[in-house]
């Protein structure tokens, strides 16, 4: 129950923190718009008159420095953002397991992607692992509360078109991670048929982004068109191999997939969007398997 007090209090401060950055970010965003605005009023008098650049120079070099304290305390919203995520997180567990109906699972679910960060880096910066298509690197350890993409051997779940005959590919989240042994414990997503854990190597566990990854600036995060990945279906909490079809253009853009499905002729079901959080590298290149899906229609 302390942990709970403890958790509760430490949203307060962290959610009056997120609110008092975001007041700072709306002020420098509106005096950055004022500094333009004369900017722009500057160079349109200067067209027909000789050019003043020293005040010029001195607009442009405000403007930059206002943007970028603008840039540092959005990045601090975000960092908020997650520092909430996390106590959240910290308190869901100090209350135990909660089983959620089917309809409001998809709804957590839905919520997560949309609320996941974009990374937003300098000019011309590489985006890291684990933001948008970029997969986790050798060291990366997924921690405790991380969703995870979870080979588990289960027969209802075996014979679909991302997995091989022996395994299907779940949404799981991480209890724990034992370092000498490399194997992860997680636990199905899914509570509606009771809490189930499995036992799994890294090489079973496949971590989701922690970041959506802008196409504008960081392209190299984004999966091309026709590239085969795995994604979580619509209403299940199952992944399946999938290609590529439309990409995203901008950051709150999904991608537009085919999912393998045997009973149509093309071998292929209608194009689907999904969020990026729900799109990873397919592991298993010459994955064979029928398409059955795991059925997981929403109740009310």
């Amino acid at each position: 129950m302390g942990s709970l007090t403890s958790g509760q209090e430490q949203l307060r401060e962290h959610t009056k923190d997120f609110l008092s950055l975001c007041k700072k970010a709306v002020k420098e965003v509106s005096e950055g718009r004022t500094t333009l605005s004369n900017l722009d009023a500057l160079r349109r008098k200067q067209r027909s008159s000789k050019v003043n650049k020293p005040q010029l120079k001195s607009l442009y070099a405000q403007a930059i420095a206002e943007a970028q304290r603008q840039k540092t305390s959005l990045l601090n919203a975000l960092n908020k953002v997650s520092q909430i995520h996390q106590v959240e997180h910290e308190m869901r567990l100090a209350l135990g397991p909660r089983n959620f109906r089917r309809g409001v699972l998809m709804s957590v679910l839905q919520e997560n992607a949309k609320s996941i960060p974009m990374w937003v880096g300098k000019s011309g910066e590489k985006a890291p692992p684990l933001c948008g298509s970029i997969p986790a690197s050798a060291s990366t350890t997924a921690q405790a509360g991380d969703q995870v993409a979870a080979l588990v051997p289960e027969p209802d779940v075996a014979a679909t078109a991302a997995c091989n005959l022996s395994e299907g590919c779940i949404l799981a989240e991480v209890v724990s991670y034992d370092a000498e042994r490399r194997t992860y414990q997680v636990e199905d997503v899914d509570a509606e048929e009771g809490k189930v854990r499995y036992t799994l190597p890294r090489s079973k566990v496949i971590p989701l982004p922690k970041w959506k990854a802008n196409p504008v600036t960081n392209p190299e995060a984004i999966f091309s068109k026709g590239t085969t990945v795995f994604a979580l279906y619509p209403q299940t909490t199952c992944f399946y191999k999938a290609v590529v079809d439309e990409v995203p253009l901008q950051v709150h853009d999904e991608y537009s997939l085919y999912f393998e499905d045997s009973s149509y002729p093309e071998g292929y079901a209608p194009a689907i969007r999904i969020p990026q959080r729900y799109v990873i590298e397919c592991r298993d290149k010459d994955g064979a398997g029928g398409s059955r899906r795991r059925s997981k229609q929403p109740s009310d």
